[in-house]
């Protein structure tokens, strides 16, 4: 179990849903209960085993594949594409999409992100029938939709941000008449967003306010100017991204060239306005540009990466490009998995255990993992795991994690329990 885990166990194994809610906003700022809710209600179907959490986040993941295919069918359903030509893209869409790293080690974690991602794929599909064809169903889909995915975690805003962008730009084609009929339903469109946002502004504001106040230090470095380029290569592969991305550019060229143009730009718009935001709200507030975040921006991308098979020359090279991307894709899942990306909490809360004498206590850094301990402690010596506090530490012995540091800390904390108990895969028990 990971410490943001931790966090979403915590939570949700409440007793009753009220304290669940009761117990959100300290454990998991930046977002609202429902996703604790949910796996409030997965643990009493399942149990709280890690495998039992997680699985809730692998089947919103495997139901986000079959969300791809729904938006992809939205988004093309007006272009020169003739319907089986558009089925064709959403499955290629949806297929790049499964194979990909990025959109399979979130869903392998008890986090909020692959509802946060299903939630944005539903609401965009909705927000693409809306503007297609209204329709009060369609208009409350959208403003449900928009608050479950904001609810989720707050970056899900960076869509409904980008999709008010769009909106503007439907308007301004339709030369702002109300008379048009394009920017009728734009107008209705931006109304029910802006009903979602409303619905929303009180929890907003307290829960914004408890991020504020539990900010989690100076972990997060500002994002160099190239970054939303990096983002793409850095989830995708190092081998995998050059060919994805040189399938995406010929998607868009022969995309625009046969006709497709307002779902390239949509999809260009989606892809690239949320990744700039973030960097533009790292420079002028404070760092927020993290890859979960903007995990709803790949699907884009792999739209596009599945046009650009689609549209090449003859069934043979088609076919050599999707085995392309797709074996490079499984390539650096495998190349990805042959490495450990976890910390060894629960060896280091044994190790940490035995050495403690009668009384005595342990805590560990960073503070917030403390619900991993108590995770793995047995529920009758609770009272052995306590929160760090560098005024008074009274914990004799600590466990120190390697992540989400500030540069020197963990050379503090050395010289405050300068005995080694253990060394473990990312993370060290150290002792007064």
């Amino acid at each position: 179990m990971s410490p943001d885990e931790g966090a979403s166990w915590a939570a949700a194994s409440a007793p009753t849903a009220a304290e669940v809610i009761a117990r959100q906003p300290s454990l998991n700022p930046g977002e609202l209960p429902i996703h604790d809710l949910m796996l409030h209600g997965w643990i009493a179907l399942f149990g709280s085993s890690v495998t039992a959490m997680r699985s809730l986040s692998a089947a919103l993941g495997v139901i986000s594949i079959l969300l791809v295919y729904l938006v992809v069918t939205e988004l093309f359903s007006e272009s020169p594409l003739t319907r089986d030509d558009v089925k064709i893209v959403a499955a290629l869409s949806a297929l790049v999409f499964a194979v990909n790293l990025v959109t399979i080690k979130y869903s392998r974690e008890a986090r909020m992100y692959p509802l946060m991602l299903a939630a944005i794929l539903a609401q965009v599909t909705m927000f693409l029938r809306a503007l297609r064809v209204g329709g009060p169903a369609n208009y409350a889909a959208v403003v449900i939709l928009t608050a479950i995915a904001i609810a989720s975690n707050f970056a899900a805003a960076l869509v409904p941000a980008t999709e008010g962008l769009w909106l503007i730009y439907i308007i301004a084609c339709s030369g702002w008449r109300p008379d048009n009929a394009n920017a009728r339903r734009a107008w209705t469109v931006a109304i029910v967003l802006a009903a979602a946002g409303l619905i929303l502004l009180p929890k907003l504001f307290s829960s914004l306010h408890a991020v504020s106040a539990g900010s989690v230090g100076g972990w997060r470095k500002l994002p160099n100017f190239y970054e939303p380029f990096a983002l793409f290569n850095k989830a995708t592969g190092s081998f995998a991204f050059p060919i994805l991305a040189l399938l995406a550019i010929w998607g868009v060229i022969r995309g625009w060239q046969r006709g497709s143009r307002d779902a390239i730009a949509f999809a260009l718009l989606w892809l690239w306005a949320p990744p700039l935001m973030m960097l533009i709200a790292s420079y002028a507030i404070a760092p927020v540009f993290v890859e979960r975040y903007a995990l709803a921006c790949f699907a884009p991308f792999f739209i596009l990466t599945a046009l650009g098979i689609f549209e090449m020359p003859g069934d043979l090279v088609r076919v050599g490009a999707l085995v392309l991307a797709v074996a490079f894709s499984i390539g650096h899942i495998v190349s990805y998995d042959r490495k450990p990306h976890d910390a060894q909490y629960r060896e280091a809360i044994a190790a940490a255990d035995s050495a403690l004498k009668p009384g005595e206590a342990m805590t560990v850094v960073p503070s917030y993992a403390i619900e991993v301990l108590r995770y793995y402690l047995p529920s009758d010596q609770l009272d052995r795991a306590v929160r760090y506090d560098p005024s008074a530490s009274s914990a004799a012995v600590l466990i120190l994690g390697d992540q989400n540091l500030a540069p020197g800390e963990a050379r503090s904390y050395k010289t405050e329990y300068p005995h080694v108990v253990a060394r473990l895969r990312g993370v060290t028990v150290l002792r007064k």
